[in-house]
């Protein structure tokens, strides 16, 4: 019998290794140029070039980022309400076209402000200013509420400036949770780029999905 519980176990651990490699690869596939860019990015040392990679980066994340990841969100969303048999292609592709023009929409106003967001970053860590710290703190609240923005498009009806303001609403008015996406956003990324590399490409995007999503849930779902 507890052959066949650790047997069970491995079995359960295995399909989960499988279903989170599985979606991050399908939601890398759908992203290759940015992630192509990004590379560049990191190796290039010359700033018209660097200016010109952002400006690409920038111009496609509405075009594909933003879909795509409000696709990944989806997904996430059925695993964390029990939908753990769906088939993970065609759902992911369903969700990427019934949400794709408010993603692009939506990822146009957000991309407006990281650009603005990261400039300022880039020129106040430049000078040294103690500013730098200030959009330090900006940049990893952005982060939630464009994370809560991907939770809400895929979990509540509502315009598009409603899903906006009640992303920044809830990151403001729920401490707690805001802290927990925080703390899952920069666990996925210090991991996968310091200690686990393969996790880029077998987990990361899947991972903060599912993980921050968890949290999102449990914060706007009343207890029973």
């Amino acid at each position: 019998m507890e052959t066949k519980s650790i047997v069970t176990r491995l079995f359960i651990v295995s399909e989960w290794i499988t279903r989170i490699a599985f979606l991050n690869l399908i939601w890398l596939l759908f992203n290759l140029p940015i992630f192509y860019l990004s590379f560049h990015l990191f190796v290039s040392t010359l700033s018209q070039q660097l200016l010109a990679i952002v400006s690409l980066i920038a111009v496609l994340s509405p075009l594909l980022l933003f879909p795509s990841t409000t696709a990944l969100f989806g997904v996430a969303r059925k695993w964390v309400q029990g939908e753990l048999g769906v088939k993970l292609l065609p759902s992911f592709w369903k969700l990427y076209k019934e949400n794709y023009l408010r993603s692009l929409l939506g990822g146009i106003a957000f991309t407006i402000v990281w650009l603005f967001l990261i400039l300022d970053f880039y020129y106040f860590s430049t000078i040294k200013s103690p500013i730098y710290y200030l959009f330090l703190v900006v940049a990893l609240f952005m982060v939630v509420i464009t994370i809560n923005f991907f939770s809400l498009s895929v979990h509540y009806e509502g315009t598009l400036f409603q899903t906006m303001k009640n992303a920044f609403l809830l990151t403001l008015g729920r401490p707690v949770h805001t802290l927990g996406i925080a703390f899952i956003s920069i666990a996925c990324f210090y991991i996968s780029f310091n200690l686990l590399p393969f996790l880029l490409f077998l987990g990361f995007g899947s991972l903060c999905a599912y993980g921050s999503f968890f949290i999102f849930h449990r914060g706007v779902t009343p207890a029973a």
